[in-house]
């Protein structure tokens, strides 16, 4: 009688492979307890568009959790004027799978002092509960606000950068009463929080001995993410102080001009970890 032979699946345990170091995972990001906000956006437009006072406005942001510094605004009175106006926007920062809401508020309190405020709601899973990550770069009153309030103007946007889905922020501050200092940075969403990922900063202007004119452009290039950044400026000085043979001061009107330009490159120290951009290439006028 013929044997018949029967082959039997052959089941193989997988198991990590010895003497290679495993990555973990990252750990999933937790809300912490003091940064879970409920707030109706639209009606607390609606309350700070109410809002006459300067104590009004603080007591309807306080729970917000906005880091600001309101000892800034010590000497001011709670009966002082306020006018402050709230924008709502959505965007997707802290993931690609969910959209936040981004408050803004804006305007004067305390006798006419400028006012910046903002904050990133990431929805949470109860109905009008968020997570608030603090917007730093509307600090409530910039330090570097002038005695005119009209003279400091701060905008930002959501631009694609690091990633196809997920936005990060792009901010301009440009505080000129007379001699002009200007600000401009990225933030991006890390470990729950806004982390600066790119900054540059110049002034331009008259001074006592002249006059300088600072042009800075920074533009997104490449399509594969995460993106490149430019950066082109230039500086033109006219006017300066030189001393003579007799010890004698003089200022002269000539002007000189420098420009550069370079490429700067999302860096990560981990490969599934946290960036910032560093500069990769710089080309200058003497090249």
């Amino acid at each position: 009688m013929a044997r018949v032979l029967r082959l039997l699946p052959l089941l193989i345990a997988s198991s990590p492979m010895t003497g290679r170091a495993q990555t973990p995972p990252p750990e999933p990001w937790v809300c912490p307890r003091e940064r879970r906000v409920t707030v109706v956006p639209k009606a607390l437009k609606k309350q700070l568009g109410a809002a006459t006072r300067s104590a009004e406005v603080k007591k309807l942001l306080e729970p917000l959790h906005l880091e600001l510094q309101w000892n800034r605004y010590a000497s001011c009175e709670e009966d002082a004027p306020a006018s402050v106006v709230l924008d709502i926007f959505r965007a997707r920062i802290v993931s690609a799978e969910m959209e936040d809401i981004v408050l803004q508020a804006r305007g004067k309190i305390c006798n006419n002092e400028a006012f910046f405020a903002g904050v990133v709601l990431h929805p949470l899973t109860e109905k009008n509960v968020y997570c608030s990550m603090n917007m730093p770069f509307l600090p409530g009153k910039p330090e570097s606000a002038g005695s005119d309030p009209d003279a400091t103007r701060i905008v930002f946007a959501f631009e694609n950068l690091t990633d196809p889905v997920r936005k990060v922020i792009r901010a301009e501050l440009n505080d000129c009463p007379r001699f002009c200092r200007s600000e401009l940075t990225y933030w991006e969403a890390q470990d729950g929080a806004l982390q600066e990922i790119f900054r540059i900063e110049w002034d331009s202007g008259a001074g006592p001995h002249g006059s300088s004119n600072t042009s800075v452009s920074v533009s997104a290039e490449g399509k594969e993410f995460p993106r490149k950044l430019r950066l082109k400026e230039s500086v033109e000085s006219c006017g300066s102080q030189v001393t003579l043979p007799s010890g004698a001061t003089a200022y002269t009107s000539e002007c000189n001009e420098a420009s550069s330009e370079a490429v700067y490159c999302y860096q990560r120290e981990e490969p599934r970890g946290p960036g910032r951009f560093n500069a990769c290439g710089r080309r200058s006028s003497d090249d």
